[in-house]
């Protein structure tokens, strides 16, 4: 009500001042659900004859906060209460989250907390694993097709034949998925792990000795004349490769399987254990490069023409390398580090308590 109306009505012969309270009731239809919303405004009518200090009192009252409560449909169940004042405005918001909205809440979070270095680690983890056995088809090929297949002591140029396959396999290949399993199944317990690399680390072992048996008997065993043994660059890195590997599983297994190991020693260790299962796998991949290209060399006498043979070998020489680096980034990068679980703590607590 503006003033120059206040004044009018003062002239009049009353002083008596009317309140009238008007009701409002606008309903609002949503798509989901209605809400109803229920206004109560007060309003203040003021007769003839006021006096100027009933004015003064008018414009405070007009100037008084009012209160509205919007209550939501029982299906939605939030409840918010909202006050506001005339100058400056406040307003207090107070919401009840159902059940109903959980699981939309829960999916959001989902999708927001979603770690983009373990996505990067899915895919470059599974890159690693098609490059391995995209490798060791690769070998076998390069063996049946260019090089007569594979044989035992009768025919030792055969025999020589298991040493690259079974070192592709299980030097290269299963080693460096042992030095992977904490990381790509970083859901599983510890126990389990260190279980599955040990076995892991003695299957490449069984082969990779296989491996040095078929390549001393080739050598051996071959006519007119033995060959001699250990005389190549080839030879003394991947003896000092699988010597380091040897030394490492031993170690590795008193220090972490073997009971009675104080724990304060355990982690002392690791970092050795960690350094060395790198320099070895890294050892073994130089040595594998030197080895195939010494056989290419010895084994294709128009290499230098680049036949499908010596083709062949390039790949698989790349396929080794692009193998061995992408297990070093993934074993070393730290945003890639398996997170301990509760139940590895609490079993790391108890060893601790018993020990």
């Amino acid at each position: 009500m503006s003033k120059d109306l206040d004044v009018e009505q003062a002239a009049g012969p009353t002083n008596d001042i009317k309140v009238e309270t008007i009701a409002i009731q606008p309903v609002a239809a949503a798509a989901a659900a209605p809400v109803a919303t229920v206004a109560e405004a007060t309003v203040i009518a003021v007769t003839n004859g006021e006096k100027a200090d009933d004015k003064l009192k008018l414009q405070q009252q007009q100037q008084q906060s009012s209160n509205v409560t919007v209550t939501t449909t029982p299906e939605q169940a939030t409840t918010t209460t909202t006050t506001a004042a005339a100058s400056p405005t406040t307003f207090t918001t107070t919401a009840t989250i159902t059940p109903s909205n959980i699981e939309a809440v829960n999916k959001g979070n989902n999708k927001s907390n979603m770690d983009p270095a373990l996505i990067n680690f899915k895919v470059l983890y599974v890159l690693t694993q098609l490059c391995g056995l995209t490798m060791i088809v690769l070998v076998g090929t390069w063996i049946g097709q260019h090089f007569g297949g594979l044989g035992g002591t009768a025919n030792p140029s055969l025999e020589f034949n298991w040493h690259p396959l079974f070192m592709t396999i299980g030097f290269i290949y299963l080693y460096g998925n042992s030095i992977l399993i904490y990381r790509g199944f970083r859901t599983t317990r510890k126990k389990t792990l260190k279980l599955t690399h040990a076995s892991i680390h003695m299957g490449a072992f069984i082969l990779t000795v296989i491996a040095l048996k078929t390549v001393f008997d080739s050598h051996n065993l071959a006519k007119p004349q033995p060959i001699p043994n250990m005389y190549s660059l080839h030879s003394w890195l991947g003896l000092s490769a699988v010597i380091i590997f040897s030394l490492q599983y031993v170690a590795g297994f008193v220090a972490y399987l073997a009971p009675g190991i104080r724990e304060n020693y355990k982690i002392a260790m690791m970092p050795f254990h960690i350094y060395f299962g790198l320099f070895g796998f890294v050892l073994a991949i130089a040595s594998a490069l030197m080895g195939i290209t010494e056989k290419a060399i010895f084994a294709i006498p128009t290499y230098s023409a680049l036949p499908a043979a010596g083709v062949l070998a390039n790949i698989i020489g790349v396929l080794y390398v692009i193998f061995g680096a992408l297990v070093v980034y993934l074993a070393t990068e730290p945003a890639y580090k398996r997170k301990a679980l509760p139940e590895d703590t609490a079993l790391l607590s108890t060893n601790s308590a018993t020990e």
